[in-house]
Parts: structure tokens; sequence; C-alpha cells
């Protein structure tokens, strides 16, 4: 049996302040329900034994791949090799697994009557993305997608200037890097993983980022689990339309360079100078990019 969360005496002013409530109130012993946490660790067992038994690296560019640097989607689509993860990665990824599928069935369990709320919602990429199977994933799924269809349920729970849906991402942290999500500028620090490009892609493809300056965007959150101190709340970040639509301006062209066989040169590097050595695997940092080796082989600007 569900226990919602209570309606507060004024409603919560974002979107990211009450996904934490409710995410925090879902997760009680008190509060989760027993079905919904059933389904939900049945579907991450699937996925933990799935990490342990079949190796999965992203051979295609896909929104979780291959777009945070667009020398990266240029390699890729180029047929370079990324390598193979370590061979004991899994229990990073079941971690992973274990803690998103928690996530789901607390803010369900959580979540008022009037809310409606899809987990790993398949979705169609957007018509610009090139139809090369190939080289490019052809479908990709989003982590949660809330809706509110009912308008009164909206007005007890959210400020009424806030959207009536919201596409939300979680990304499992270690301690370190849990602490700088929260201090993260989105758009304008280096974003090695790709956690901008994933979310401007799917809100493009579900309509919540415009580029008409008459007609304001949705955007779309960022919520950060702390696998290393799992007591830690829930830490949402909102990313806002502009942010996205910029983000999604730079992909695009990224995507297009790469179809096009045009090399855009150590980008990432020129961006971010040396805030992105810890990335790129420069100045005896080790690096994460699965092409810094190939990238460094062929370099585009003067020395680091």
């Amino acid at each position: 049996m569900s226990h919602p969360l209570p309606k507060p005496s004024e409603p919560y002013k974002t979107w990211a302040t009450f996904l934490k409530a409710v995410w925090m109130h879902g997760m009680s012993v008190q509060n989760m329900d027993k079905t919904i946490a059933a389904s939900h660790v049945s579907d991450a067992a699937k996925s933990i034994l799935e990490v342990f038994t079949r190796r999965n690296e992203a051979k295609t560019v896909r929104p979780s791949s291959f777009l945070a640097c667009a020398r990266q989607t240029y390699y890729s689509v180029q047929g370079e090799d990324a390598g193979n993860m370590p061979d004991n990665i899994g229990s990073t990824f079941a971690v992973g697994h274990l803690l998103h599928e928690l996530s789901y069935a607390a803010v369900k369990s959580g979540i008022p009557s009037g809310f409606a709320v899809e987990t790993e919602k398949n979705v169609a990429l957007p018509e610009w993305w090139p139809d090369d199977k190939a080289k490019f994933n052809q479908r990709g799924h989003v982590d949660m997608f809330i809706t509110v269809p009912d308008r009164a349920a909206h007005e007890a729970y959210l400020s009424p200037d806030t959207p009536d849906r919201m596409l939300i991402d979680f990304k499992t942290m270690g301690s370190f890097s849990y602490r700088k999500h929260g201090k993260t500028v989105w758009g304008e620090d280096p974003d090695a993983f790709g956690y901008l490009a994933q979310l401007a892609v799917y809100a493009d493809t579900l309509g919540l980022v415009s580029d008409d300056p008459n007609k304001e965007g949705v955007g779309a959150i960022v919520a950060g689990i702390n696998r290393d101190s799992l007591t830690q709340p829930l830490f949402p970040r909102y990313i806002d339309s502009k942010t996205l639509n910029d983000e999604l301006a730079r992909v695009k062209l990224a995507v297009q360079m790469a179809v096009d066989g045009n090399d855009p040169g150590e980008e990432f590097l020129t961006r971010h100078g040396s805030d992105a050595y810890f990335h790129c695997g420069r100045a005896g940092k080790p690096g994460y990019c699965a092409f810094k080796a190939v990238c460094k082989s062929n370099p585009t600007r003067d020395g680091d």
C-alpha cells in the first residue's frame, strides 16, 4: 500500500525540490509500496545478471555515448576502436542498476495521485538523428518522465509557474562527484560524461526544448544519487531549456561533422583548456575518454 507525500502547506517552488521530497518520502521503509518495490527489485536483478554475463560496450553513437566531445563522435563514426571496459566493471554497473530501480520505486511509492510516472520509457530519436544503423543507435530510453494530467494536483504540490511535465535522468555518483554535481555550471563546465548532451537529445525528442524566443521550453533534471553514502538525499539539478537548446545545437553540429567526415580536432580541450585534462588524459592525468590515445596522437592545437 502506498503512502504518498502529504500535501504541503505551500506548493513546492520547483520540480527539483518536489522530486527530492517525493524520493525521500518514498525511500522510507514506512512509505515504500511493497508491490512496486518487488517489481523494480525484479527488474534490477535481471539487469544485474546481464552486466555480469554479457559484454555491453557501446559500439555506436547514442545519446548516452560519444556525444560529449565532437571528436568522440567523429572517431566513433570513423570506426576507431573504442576499446573494451575492464572485465570487473560489472559490479559498478550492478550498483547503478539497483539504485536506479530503487529510485523508480521510491518515486512511484511517494508520488501523490494526479501525477503519472513512466520509467525506462522507450523513445524514438529526433528526425535529425542519422538513420545509419551501423554507426548510430536508432532508439533510446529515458529514466523517468512525469506528467501531471490532474491540474488540481499540480496546483496543490507545485508552483503555478512550473511546467506540467518533467524529464528526469538519474545518475549514480561517488561522494566527490556528488559534491561536484551541486556546483556544476551547466553549459560552461566540462561535461565529459555527456550528461547534458544526453538530456538535450531526449528533451528534443520529447518536445521539451524550443528555439522559438516566444515559446518557453520545459527543461529537464539530472538527479544525483550518492552511491558511497546511501542515506544522503537525492540531489536533483534543474537544467533550463536555453542551456539544453544550446547544447542541442552543439550536438547537431558534431553529428553532422562526423557524418560528413570532418575532423573537429581537439575541440573539448579547446573549449575547456586545462579543466579538460582530467577527462582527456593530458598533463599526467589518467583520462576517461575511449579515444584519448588516438586523439593525442593527432594534435590540432599547441602542446599541453
